[in-house]
């Protein structure tokens, strides 16, 4: 079984780091082949830096058709919430028969079971292009809970700052921030809090997001995040080994940044021996996919 997990940016290799893990306990593959495919463009062309739509569109399409053409995978994740909307708009998802699974859906499933209480709220973060899809809101409303429990607030640049270093002041004050922004739009009766993490890189800084929720307010905190949620299908199939045997591997056309490789493979390691060490030892190839 190959399967590729994709990010625009490395936020995502901490669901390929918890496939890693499941799958030793799980075994419900013989053999694993798990590609983290990075789908960022450039460091300067980030996917929520870029204005216009159509152009990330048009990048994360060639980025598709490249897992495709070069790795043939079973299975594609789409470990990025920014990338799950704006896959349906390209011509992969028309055209491809590769099985692609995004992160929203599962998403919306985490945070519906978890608004049981009308007096329940549910603060989502995320990037821009994510909030301003207003994907999750849509779907919450569509299932059920009422649009006054949900609050959009998008976080400009948090992933970046955090891929940097998730443990640092920089990403702290922001998050403090963003969480100020959102306490403004919530009344203080709510029964439940509940922090919709719809951005990937955000885990690696969940404590700093419960720390400045609980400053806010009164309420039963809990955070919500859905990278774990997208994996769970694959894992009601049967077990069929004693073992998995799994090759990890990272692959990126874009330098790696020294400290970036450090901080989250130091974070990996412990549960995810493989894709610390594939981390650290990433395959950079030039040209893997082109702007337009």
């Amino acid at each position: 079984m190959r399967i590729v997990v994709t990010d625009s940016g490395l936020g995502g290799l901490s669901v390929l780091a918890e496939l890693e893990s499941r799958l030793r306990g799980n075994p419900v593959f013989r053999n694993a082949e798990l590609i983290f495919f990075n789908s960022l463009y450039s460091h300067e062309l980030g996917y929520n830096t870029i204005e216009s739509f159509s152009d990330k569109v048009i990048i994360f399409n060639n980025a598709l058709n490249s897992i495709e053409a070069n790795y043939n995978p079973d299975l594609i994740l789409i470990a990025c919430n920014t990338l799950s909307v704006v896959y349906p708009h390209t011509e992969f998802a028309k055209n491809s028969e590769t099985e692609v699974k995004g992160i929203v859906d599962g998403g919306v499933s985490l945070f519906a079971n978890n608004l049981q209480n009308k007096s329940d709220k549910i603060i989502l973060f995320g990037t821009p292009t994510t909030i301003n899809s207003d994907v999750y809101k849509q779907l919450l409303v569509k299932a059920g809970i009422e649009e006054t429990q949900i609050v959009n607030q998008e976080c400009l640049e948090l992933e970046s700052v955090i891929q940097n270093n998730p443990n640092s002041d920089k990403t702290n004050r922001l998050i403090a921030e963003f969480v100020q922004k959102a306490s403004e739009l919530i009344s203080s009766d709510s029964k439940n809090i509940y922090a919709g993490l719809c951005c990937t890189h955000y885990g690696y800084s969940e404590s700093f997001f419960y720390t400045e929720l609980s400053k806010q307010f009164n309420s039963n905190v809990k955070i919500l995040n859905p990278n774990s949620k997208m994996l769970d299908y694959l894992f009601d199939s049967k077990v069929v080994s004693n073992n998995c045997k799994t090759i990890v591997k990272v692959i990126s056309q874009v330098k790696l940044r020294k400290n970036e490789i450090k901080l989250l493979s130091d974070i990996l390691l412990k549960d995810s021996p493989k894709t610390s060490v594939a981390l650290e030892n990433y395959e950079f190839i030039e040209n893997l996919f082109q702007k337009k």
